[in-house]
């Protein structure tokens, strides 16, 4: 009877834990209480291997995947931190609320950059890139991330700066009559800045639109994985903090640092300084003549891709681009 007691007692604990547990978990699902305007992805529970080793035998690995890529920021899987901003005037704009958990926003802890994980390929004229938005979670969920993916096909053939370290890149994209213009700006140890900034160019104006994308990524692989790293499987957050890297696991992200001092010298341009030491500088030249500069500071040197657009004749409009180096400040 006592061997009965201890066992029937052993069995209580263990579905008072069990019942515990489970209520935790479905607290902090309702804690998440949101809607997400794209389709998201929820997967089962799964581990890849590579979960099972230490967090240094994992950067070996990376290292040892992308030592071949130094100096070229494109192309392979990235893992990053994105934030929005407005191009007008540089302010900062927050996550939507509708994805973060009400958790995070009672508490005043909501994320001012998401986590995405991006993967390229290029033949030289177009461009497949995966993104995988990572939503801000808590609680147990955190073992099953749910996730957004968008899959774009991209016409690269004016791509600026190949196998360089200042890449310019100018595509349509769904806005209508838009056009984005990308710079990417490489760094050490495999990590790129991209600045995102949407147009509506025209002969007698151009639209700045709003927001502008700024993304602080770092190369894991060089060969893409084509976005497959959530399929099969649910994605957790062990995973994505392993592929950020301890630099972008800092508690203070690029987007809460103060913006750069000092502006490019661009006559009457109208400047606007953000975070990440990133600037941008853009208006008319002349009557026929917009331009549109963004540049990036890194290690006292301020790098500037340039792109100036010319009215041919009518409606129709040629660019073209270039870049520079210069000094930061520009008096050292």
């Amino acid at each position: 009877q006592e061997i009965l007691f201890h066992t029937l007692t052993l069995k209580t604990i263990v579905s008072m834990l069990w019942r515990r547990i489970h209520l935790l978990c479905a607290l902090s699902h309702s804690a998440r209480a949101f809607s997400v305007s794209k389709p998201f992805h929820r997967r089962s529970s799964w581990h890849p291997t590579h979960l099972s080793m230490f967090p240094q035998d994992f950067e070996n690995l990376v290292q040892a995947a992308t030592s071949t890529s130094v100096g070229q920021p494109m192309g392979g899987d990235f893992a990053g931190l994105a934030a929005t901003f407005n191009p007008g005037d540089g302010s900062f704009i927050p996550v939507p609320q509708h994805l973060v958990p009400d958790a995070l926003l009672e508490w005043g802890q909501e994320p001012k950059c998401l986590e995405i994980l991006v993967s390229e390929e290029s033949d030289g004229q177009t461009m497949q890139r995966n993104t995988i938005t990572v939503l801000p979670d808590t609680g147990c969920s955190i073992d099953n991330l749910e996730t957004t993916k968008v899959d774009d096909e991209m016409d690269v053939s004016s791509m600026f700066g190949a196998g360089t370290n200042i890449v310019g890149l100018q595509y349509e994209v769904g806005r209508k009559n838009s056009l984005r213009l990308e710079s990417v700006f490489g760094m050490d140890e495999g990590y790129r800045m991209r600045v995102l900034l949407d147009i509506v160019p025209s002969s007698s104006t151009f639209a700045v639109q709003s927001p502008m994308v700024l993304a602080l990524e770092r190369r894991t692989n060089t060969v893409s994985s084509g976005g497959t790293i959530a399929d099969g499987g649910g994605l957790d957050g062990r995973t994505v903090s392993m592929l950020l890297g301890s630099r972008l696991r800092q508690s203070k992200t690029f987007a809460e640092e103060p913006p750069l001092e000092g502006y490019m010298e661009s006559g009457d341009l109208k400047h606007v300084s953000f975070p990440g030491n990133v600037t941008i500088a853009y208006g008319w030249l002349n009557e026929g003549d917009w331009v549109v500069q963004i540049s990036h500071v890194y290690e006292g040197v301020r790098r500037v891709i340039s792109r100036q657009f010319h009215v041919v004749g009518g409606d129709e409009l040629d660019f073209d681009v270039e870049s520079w180096t210069e000094n930061y400040p520009a008096n050292s």
